[in-house]
């Protein structure tokens, strides 16, 4: 198939065509999305940002259990985010609420915690310390109660532990300032009983600094032993500290036991007592931090926006998703809509024809437009229903009979003047209409173009050679017993078996339809008589040879209405003795494959292909032209029809 360049017209010739599609998967992706609006249940959320101060330490710049002994240091934000979301937290929000009791079975209370974690979501405002805390409920108060309770619960939680660990900080000062009292006290009786006053002091600052430093890890290490074993990585950081400021000082290792005062001389009592009373000013300034702490009324984590009630859903915005649906359905009905016409392997277009086929187009016939009203006023007697309902539709397609000044009518005109110089001017005047497959409205053109050239003041002869499924008399309201298979057999003679006018005037048309139809009179018929149990011997036979040459030579124009070429030999054996074949295709049934099967299966028969009659076209199959040509064709049509 030749390919092109596909410009604007080409794009809204494939969206006309392919509307439907188009349509359809719009329609579907706007219906589900309303349907899934409307059978969704509305979810709201509300959210509380709280601000929470991680640089505020005073428990561990008391005690050095947090970071250092000496300064602060802060907490990680991504674990109060964590904590708030805690079972001990949740388990608290969730009593507050009513949802759980004190006495209730704690696998129900954690199956209730679960529930209510999943509706929590905690998100840190990126560079900043403000945490948003959101509650996503089916009823929007509901949704705040719950934000507000658990921000509630977290500010409280947090400010209990921070008091728990300031009042425990403040009783463990305590004890150690009344060991390190005792100890200066102990010094300063030894220095008096040496009769030393203990006012003075004789050891450098930098050393003095030193023994304060390791007389801080020593405190440190007995009160992390109290709570954590040897392998703690606190104590063994502090024990290895110990042991290079030790050695530094030049001391031996530590020793069990309390010292013996005897053995020390006066500088290192007065040393020790110089120790000890910078140790104690620095616990005496701890400890009054750490009555400030109990003491103070001010919280570090505060509420910087307070929860709302929600007034609309997250999960159901009706209107914006049913837009967003149909944004989408259109792209997928484009989409869609192009993969068809891509994947369609017909032929719809002029161009693609000739190039393909390499035959010229002869004419285009546009879908025609059946108005059944027309079939009250064309039998004489109805039809035995099977008949009708078969019958019928080819009957109201015979627009240059009963519609003779339609834009259809028009179109079988335009081809008869191709025809004539194509085929009847070049190759003779004996053609063949057939087709690729069936359905395709081979008997309905022929039939048509026949009505057609007799107008036109040919002397025409319609010969209906489909001996398997013949239609011709059909159409005509005539009897098909005496035919063509009689005069190939020689049962009878041509002038015993031809219809003209005056066979149809007794058929079932009434004549008010024949007589309104000028040329009428030029049109002469021979229906396919009685169907033989051999049609292609029939037809491939010496008779019929001769019969073409009478019939060749009484008329002007001799058209033959055949069966389709590829589901039976019929029309090849035909088409060889024919002086031009005319293909019908229907645009968008056959593939490209199978109409160019069919006319290399007549040429390889010896047939002569002179074109092609594109049938059911639609204006927006074209590649020439615009669509408007056949619309105002059709009103000019009308408007000559009312002047008459």
């Amino acid at each position: 198939m030749p390919e092109y360049a596909l410009n604007l017209w080409d794009y809204w010739r494939i969206i006309y065509k392919r509307k439907w599609i188009i349509i359809s998967v719009f329609l579907v992706s706007v219906a589900s999305s309303y349907l899934f609006v409307e059978k969704v249940v509305p979810i709201y959320k509300a959210s509380v940002t709280i601000y929470i101060n991680t640089r505020r330490t005073p428990v561990a710049e008391v005690t050095g259990t947090g970071v250092t002994f000496w300064g602060g240091g802060g907490e990680d934000l991504s674990t109060q985010l964590e904590l708030i979301r805690s079972f001990n937290i949740l388990q608290d929000v969730a009593l507050r609420l009513g949802y759980i009791t004190p006495d209730m079975d704690s696998e129900k209370v954690q199956a209730i915690v679960a529930s209510l974690r999943g509706k929590i979501s905690v998100e840190e405002q990126t560079a900043t310390e403000l945490v948003t805390i959101s509650v996503i409920d089916t009823d929007p108060f509901r949704a705040k109660k719950i934000v507000d309770v658990v921000a509630e619960v977290f500010m409280q939680k947090r400010w209990d532990e921070q008091v728990k660990d300031a009042k425990a900080t403040k009783e463990f000062v305590e004890k150690q300032l009344r060991k390190m009292s005792q100890t200066i006290a102990d010094i300063r009786k030894k220095l008096k009983s040496l009769g030393v006053d203990s006012t003075g002091g004789k050891m450098p600052a930098g050393e003095v600094d030193l023994r304060v430093r390791l007389a801080q890890l020593e405190l440190e290490l007995s009160n992390l032993r109290e709570r954590y074993t040897d392998n703690y990585p606190g104590i063994i950081n502090r024990l290895a500290e110990i042991r290079n400021i030790k050695k530094h000082l030049k001391q031996s290792p530590p020793e069990e036991g309390e010292l013996d005062v005897e053995t020390l001389n006066v500088d290192d009592l007065e040393n020790e007592l110089e120790i000890n009373k910078k140790l104690y000013a620095l616990l005496k300034e701890r400890y009054e931090k750490a009555l400030i702490m109990e003491a103070s009324k001010a919280k570090d984590t505060q509420i910087v926006n307070p929860a709302v009630v929600p007034k609309s859903p997250v999960n159901a915005q009706r209107g914006s998703n049913v837009l967003l649906a149909a944004a989408i359905g259109l792209v997928l009905g484009l989409v869609a809509a192009f993969v068809v016409e891509s994947l369609d392997t017909s032929i719809g277009t002029i161009e693609d024809v000739e190039e393909y086929l390499e035959v010229p187009v002869l004419g285009v016939i546009p879908q025609i437009e059946i108005d059944k009203k027309e079939q009250a006023d064309y039998w004489k007697k109805p039809l035995p229903p099977e008949e009708e309902k078969r019958y019928a539709e080819i009957m109201r397609r015979l627009v240059v009979l009963y519609q003779p000044k339609s834009s259809m009518a028009e179109a079988y005109k335009n081809l008869q003047t191709y025809i004539k110089f194509s085929g009847l001017n070049k190759v003779g005047n004996c053609l063949m209409f057939t087709s690729a497959g069936i359905q395709e409205g081979k008997t309905i053109t022929a039939v048509n173009s026949a009505l057609s050239m007799a107008q036109m003041g040919y002397k025409v002869l319609l010969v209906d050679a489909d001996l398997r499924r013949p239609a011709v008399h059909e159409v005509f309201g005539i009897g098909r017993e005496m035919g063509l298979t009689e005069i190939v057999l020689g049962t009878f003679k041509l002038d015993d078996v031809i219809k003209s006018i005056n066979d149809m005037m007794m058929g079932n048309i009434k004549s008010s339809v024949l007589m309104k139809t000028p040329g009428i009179e030029n049109l002469h018929i021979i229906t396919a008589g009685h169907l033989p149990a051999n049609p292609s011997e029939v037809l491939g036979s010496e008779s019929m040879s001769e019969f073409i040459k009478e019939v060749k030579a009484g008329f002007q124009v001799v058209l033959f209405d055949s069966a389709p070429v590829l589901p039976v030999p019929d029309s090849t054996i035909l088409g060889s003795k024919m002086d031009g074949i005319i293909i019908v295709y229907k645009a968008g049934r056959t593939s490209r494959l199978a109409l160019r099967r069919c006319k290399l299966q007549i040429e390889n028969a010896k047939g002569k292909p002179i074109g092609v009659v594109l049938n059911s076209m639609r204006a927006s199959d074209m590649r020439f032209g615009s669509p408007s040509y056949y619309y105002y064709q059709k009103y000019y049509g009308e408007q000559e029809e009312k002047k008459t």
